[in-house]
């Protein structure tokens, strides 16, 4: 497997997890997958081939700094899953661990929060 899908499928070899992310229609309009390594989450977020985003957020929620990243990349969804891979792992010395000024609200949608337990609603046995 060689391509765009088969740096996916090394993505999903190094532990990513995936999940479809629809539109109000209910119509498919991103993909995201992520990872949990030592209290960050490596995510990456995108659209087609070319328009992708990936970056790394500290995984425990803190609300004095809202979806801060640590380390952030924009570019071609081939380049966003060479640069994650690249990126060394949380508590290696070149690893970036200081949130930067601008916060990155794109890598995990609003609506959407892939880190929750799911609750069954009440009234279903």
């Amino acid at each position: 497997m060689d391509g765009v899908l088969g740096k996916l499928a090394e993505l999903r070899d190094h532990g990513f997890q995936f999940m479809n992310i629809p539109d109000e229609d209910g119509r498919l309009d991103r993909i995201m997958g992520y990872r949990q390594l030592r209290g960050f989450v490596d995510t990456i977020l995108f659209r087609s081939e070319h328009d992708a985003k990936a970056g790394r957020v500290p995984a425990v929620h803190d609300s004095s700094q809202s979806g801060k990243a640590v380390w952030l990349f924009e570019g071609t969804l081939a380049e966003a899953i060479d640069r994650l891979l690249e990126l060394p792992p949380p508590g290696a010395p070149p690893a970036p661990t200081l949130a930067g000024p601008s916060a990155a609200p794109d890598l995990v949608p609003t609506h959407l929060d892939p880190f929750r337990i799911w609750k069954p609603q009440e009234g279903i046995a």
